[in-house]
C-alpha cells in the first residue's frame, strides 16, 4: 500500500512537470522537488509500517486468555488492559488472603475439637448403649462410675464399630481425622452430639438432645467462619476464569476494531489531471 502512495504522488509530479513550454531550468527544479518527496516517503517507510500494521486477532485472544490485558495492550488500548489486569490482580489478592485465612481458622477449629470432642466419650457412649439393648457382653469391659471405658485402646474400638450400624445410627465416625470427621461431629448431635466435653450422653441416650451446649456452639461458629472463608475464595476462582474468558473475547474484538479503523484511514480513488485520470490514494491519519 505505501508504495502506491508513493506511485500515485509520483505519477502525479511527472504529470505537472511534463507539460509543453516549459523550460529546463522549470524541469529541474521539478525534479528537485520531486526527490524531495521521493526521499521523505523512503525515510518514513518504516513508521508508516508500524502505525498500519494490522494486529492478529487470535494472538490478542491468546495473550488475554493467558494474562488478562495483555492482549488489550497488544492491541492498543491501555485502559481496558489496565481494567482487566486490575480485575486479575484484585482477584487473586481475594483468593489468596481467603484461602489463608480459611487455612488457619480450619486449624484453630481442629485443635478446638480434639481438646474438646473425646472419641472415648463417644466410643463409651455406644458402649452404655449396646450393653442396654444386650448386643455387648459387659463383663469384657471396664467402665469407671460415669461409664467410661477404662481399657480403651484400638481394639476394643474395633470390637464396637459394629453397634454404629447395630443401633441404627446413620454414620460411621472415620477411623481418621478426616474433613468428614470435623464435620459430623457438629453436623450429626443426635449420634456425635454426646461425646462434647460439656455434654452428658446419659441426657442424649434419653433423647434430650434439643440443646446445644456451649462447646457445640463455638465450634459451629469457628466452622461457619472457615466455611465463609472458602466460600469467598471460591467466588474468586470463579471471577478470575470469567475475566479471563471475557478479557480473551474483549481482545478478539478490540484488535478486529483497531483493524477495522485501519482500513476506514486508506482511501484509492481516482482524480483528473491535464485530461488524464491519475490513481489517488488518501490518507486520514489521527492521534
Amino acid at each position: 500500500m505505501k508504495k502506491l502512495i508513493i506511485l500515485s504522488i509520483l505519477i502525479v509530479v511527472k504529470s505537472l512537470v511534463a507539460g509543453e513550454g516549459e523550460d529546463e531550468i522549470q524541469l529541474e527544479h521539478n525534479l528537485e522537488k520531486f526527490n524531495l518527496i521521493e526521499s521523505s516517503f523512503q525515510s518514513t517507510d518504516s513508521l508508516l509500517s508500524e502505525e498500519l500494521e494490522e494486529k492478529s486477532v487470535m494472538r490478542a485472544a491468546l495473550y488475554s486468555a493467558v494474562i488478562p490485558g495483555t492482549g488489550q495492550y497488544y492491541a492498543g488500548s491501555i485502559w481496558k488492559a489496565a481494567l482487566f489486569a486490575g480485575i486479575e490482580i484484585a482477584g487473586w489478592t481475594v483468593y489468596f488472603v481467603n484461602t489463608s485465612n480459611g487455612d488457619k481458622q480450619e486449624t484453630q477449629m481442629e485443635a478446638y475439637a480434639d481438646d474438646h470432642w473425646s472419641e472415648q466419650k463417644y466410643w463409651s457412649y455406644l458402649y452404655y448403649k449396646g450393653k442396654d439393648a444386650g448386643l455387648i457382653d459387659p463383663d469384657t469391659y471396664l467402665v469407671n462410675d460415669k461409664n467410661i471405658l477404662l481399657d480403651y485402646d484400638a481394639d476394643v474400638v474395633n470390637s464396637l464399630r459394629f453397634l454404629e450400624e447395630a443401633l441404627g445410627h446413620t454414620h460411621r465416625l472415620p477411623e481418621t481425622k478426616t474433613q468428614q470427621y470435623y464435620e459430623m461431629i457438629v453436623k450429626y448431635l443426635t449420634q456425635f452430639g454426646n461425646a462434647w466435653e460439656d455434654a452428658n450422653f446419659i441426657d442424649y441416650y434419653y433423647g434430650n438432645t434439643d440443646k446445644m451446649t456451649s462447646q457445640m456452639f463455638t465450634y459451629r461458629d469457628m466452622r461457619n467462619d472457615m466455611n465463609e472463608y472458602y466460600d469467598v475464595a471460591s467466588i474468586a476462582t470463579n471471577v478470575i476464569l470469567i475475566n479471563h474468558v471475557l478479557s480473551a473475547l474483549d481482545a478478539a474484538w478490540t484488535a478486529s476494531r483497531y483493524n477495522r479503523e485501519i482500513t476506514m484511514k486508506i482511501r484509492v480513488y481516482n482524480k483528473r489531471y491535464f485530461d488524464e485520470n491519475v490513481q489517488m490514494v488518501r490518507i486520514n491519519l489521527s492521534w
